[in-house]
């Protein structure tokens, strides 16, 4: 264990050194353009980045630490919002929370790109600690992770948005474009310590790219002394002009981290499965260990161009005779007949004839690592549970046709954004809520997953235009059942002139407001003020901001207050949080009706009646509760609803596992509860309002199920009355499961071999 803390803290001593010195830069750059800034208007004092740096650095350096430590403590650093503060709701542009949002952004778009390396780092410390998750949230070299210790640490200068952004932009060009560097030294400090060193990448290539990133940092360092000259400069220059009015920068205007090594393409996930499999083969003396066991040929008996095609057509052409199989063989009535083991036994039997009898030649290294990890995939997602068995049943019988993508293109394992992956993601969160099977024949969800598999199987060659026509159709149906047209969006973002798609715009916002809208009574006063006035604001704030706008946000999470205010069903403390709330909620709502086009008389006739709906609700409560016996009451009238306790739980520390788990719960995050006659009821998490510590749970008709808190959902998560059934992709769930065994069965291998 010693020597993991001391492997551990090499890469927090090396990897802080040079975040800090890129932060260091980063302030340094922006100083000089703000000082630019400050000469544009008489008066203007520039805030001191300069005598400020030092601090900066220091904070930053020390939380990125205290996320280190956190590995070897397995304690959660404290930054959550007190319960007592409610600026979520206003609808403000608040300085700093521009700035955050500007860095979500940042983060989104590098996050995006896939660094190179990114994946290895995280396999690496999961094997250093292998009993402890390693994900976004505990790595210490996440870009969220590294993003928030530098929001810490410029959060007490206090300084403005145009100034937070200069700063942010800066940041964004000297870290988060280099960031890739600090993630390949990252991964060569754990190589050098014996961390996996074989994972990805050879020594000969590892001192190559170590003494490129050499070369390139002392080339960047010059570059910075040469732009350091310029800018002071062009500084001297302008302070002799006239002064102008200063141009306002904003969130969107935060440049994306361009693409590392954009030209190339990277298969770093490949690879690295490749190299475990590879590596458990060789530990079991490949001895049947993997699923396919025919001839297998070494890339250079194959090297030439026009036999490797011919052996992979013949390939392929074996492949669609047993997708020919499939498509005969009815479905097995949920007794998972065709399962991934299934399948690797008839590819195998079928290599081993047709090799035998000269058919087929024995096929590449690639396409046998590529047969075997689809196979692992698809056994992965057969024993996913968040599945039910009709579901696995569907995805498993698309196994073959997936698998021919991969051989055709192996960026189905490294590109989260593959249209073969986004079908089988989709697919599974369809069926989601399928935990019955009586009656799917009825639900025109499932005969449309049915129908598309069975056209996926029928296609012989299939192709990434298919799929992504299949992928459209299903999304589709999708939106038929909710109510919503994925492409509104997607044309609003390519439009050039926000205003010559007005109609998208207010089909978006309609579907937007829908979607916080749980089905169920809602007073018509309410509906009507949602699609009028507030309607009208809401396209107002979309042409001025865009649909990325940093003031849609907490207007939304307005409105989910302004709902929840309103709904019948009430629970013990909801009378203390609203009026604690309400004057601000008004307030607020003053201000969007204002700006939507409502006259003083029409908002102040608007506000009399939502006072009057607010405080019926509570009246309708409040006879409810007289009306039902003392102990337990069900929080909706739904027959499947779950029934809750009125008493709240004892609360838990604040460092609770558990209320962690909650914190980090993510809208769309499917969870199952126990139904009220036992049986199993599973639900989506549709809305989080923090400022009234109220979390909702819809079906999969949008319907409000169940209503909890923060602290009782942490409660049932403890108790084992709820549990979550998915918050990640199932293509990403499925891999990660993959690799996990994988390292697995190699650190067996090896324990058993020494």
């Amino acid at each position: 264990m010693q020597e993991v803390q001391d492997s551990l803290n090499k890469l927090k001593f090396a990897s802080g050194k040079s975040l800090t010195r890129l932060v260091i830069t980063a302030l340094e750059n922006a100083r000089l353009q703000i000082e630019a800034q400050a000469t544009r208007f008489v008066g203007a004092k520039a805030p001191p980045i300069s005598e400020e740096s030092p601090g900066i650095a220091d904070r930053f350096m020390n939380n990125l630490y205290t996320y280190f430590d956190e590995l070897t403590s397995l304690s959660i650093k404290d930054t959550e919002i007190e319960p007592d503060d409610y600026d979520s709701l206003s609808l403000v542009d608040h300085d700093y929370l521009e700035a955050m949002i500007a860095m979500e952004g940042m983060v989104k778009n590098l996050r995006e790109l896939e660094v190179k390396g990114f994946k290895s780092l995280q396999t690496r410390l999961e094997a250093m600690y292998p009993s402890y998750r390693i994900d976004e949230t505990t790595n210490p070299l996440d870009p969220e992770q590294v993003g928030d210790c530098f929001n810490e640490a410029i959060r007490p200068l206090g300084l403005k948005a145009h100034y937070l952004l200069s700063i942010y932009r800066e940041f964004n060009k000297s870290v988060f474009q280099n960031y890739e560097e600090i993630i390949a030294e990252a991964n060569d400090v754990l190589i050098e310590n014996g961390i996996l060193p074989n994972l990805d990448i050879t020594a000969e290539e590892r001192a190559k790219r170590k003494k490129s990133r050499e070369a390139a940092r002392a080339q960047l360092e010059e570059e910075q002394k040469l732009k350091e000259e310029e800018e002071k400069a062009e500084l001297e220059t302008r302070k002799s002009k006239k002064t102008r009015t200063p141009k306002t920068e904003s969130v969107e205007e935060i440049d994306a981290a361009p693409a590392p090594q954009a030209a190339q393409q990277q298969a770093e996930i490949f690879a690295m499965m490749q190299t475990l499999v590879k590596s458990l083969a060789q530990n079991q003396g490949n001895t049947n260990a993997l699923p396919v066991s025919g001839p297998v040929a070494s890339n250079e008996i194959v090297a030439d161009q026009q036999e490797l095609r011919q052996q992979q057509e013949k390939l392929m052409g074996m492949l669609t005779d047993i997708q020919s199989n499939i498509l005969q063989t009815p479905g097995s009535d949920n007794n998972g007949a065709v399962d991934a083991s299934a399948i690797a036994q008839e590819i195998s039997q079928s290599l081993e004839t047709e090799t035998a009898s000269g058919e087929i030649a024995p096929i590449s290294v690639q396409s046998s690592d590529v047969i075997n990890l689809v196979t692992l995939l698809y056994e992965a997602i057969w024993k996913d549970q968040s599945l039910s068995v009709v579901m696995k049943e569907l995805i498993g019988r698309t196994q073959i046709s997936i698998m021919k993508v991969a051989l055709s293109d192996t960026s189905f394992f490294d590109n989260e954004q593959h249209p073969t992956r986004l079908l089988l993601n989709e697919l599974a969160l369809a069926g989601i809520a399928w935990t019955a099977t009586e009656d799917l024949d009825t639900d025109p969800l499932y005969n449309k997953v049915k129908e598309l598999v069975e056209r996926i199987l029928g296609e012989a060659e299939i192709g990434l235009a298919f799929l992504q026509n299949i992928l459209i159709e299903l999304r589709q149906s999708v939106g038929e059942q909710t109510g919503t047209d994925a492409t509104v969006e997607m044309r609003i973002r390519e439009a050039d002139d926000y205003k010559q798609s007005m109609d998208d715009i207010h089909t978006y916002v309609s579907q937007k407001v829908n979607e916080r809208v749980l089905k169920g009574y809602l007073d018509p006063s309410i509906r009507s003020l949602l699609d009028t006035h507030i309607h009208d604001f809401l396209v107002k704030l979309v042409v001025k901001e865009g649909i990325n706008g940093g003031s849609w946000k907490p207007v939304m999470s307005t409105i989910d207050v302004l709902l929840w205010t309103v709904q019948a069903e009430k629970q013990p403390g909801d009378r203390d949080r609203f009026e604690r709330i309400n004057p601000r909620l008004l307030d607020n709502l003053g201000k969007a009706l204002e700006i939507g086009g409502a006259s003083k008389t029409k908002i102040t006739k608007i506000m009399r009646q939502l006072k009057q709906v607010q405080e019926y609700s509570f009246h309708k409560a409040d006879v409810a509760v007289a009306e039902q016996s003392a102990g337990a009451t069900n929080l909706s009238t739904d027959s499947a609803a779950p029934k809750r306790s009125m008493r709240e739980p004892p609360p838990l520390s604040r460092d609770d596992p558990y209320l962690r788990q909650v914190d980090k719960l993510t809208v769309g995050s499917w969870l199952e509860f126990r139904g009220a006659s036992g049986n199993a009821v599973r639900l989506t998490l549709a809305s989080k309002i923090d400022s009234i510590d109220k979390i909702f749970f819809a079906n999969n008709q949008g319907k409000k199920i169940i209503e909890l808190t923060r602290m009782r959902l942490a409660n049932e998560l403890k108790i084992g009355s709820v549990t979550v059934v998915s918050k990640d992709a199932l293509v990403n769930r499925a891999m990660d499961s993959v690799i996990s065994n994988l390292k697995d069965s190699a650190a067996n291998a090896d324990v058993a071999t020494v």
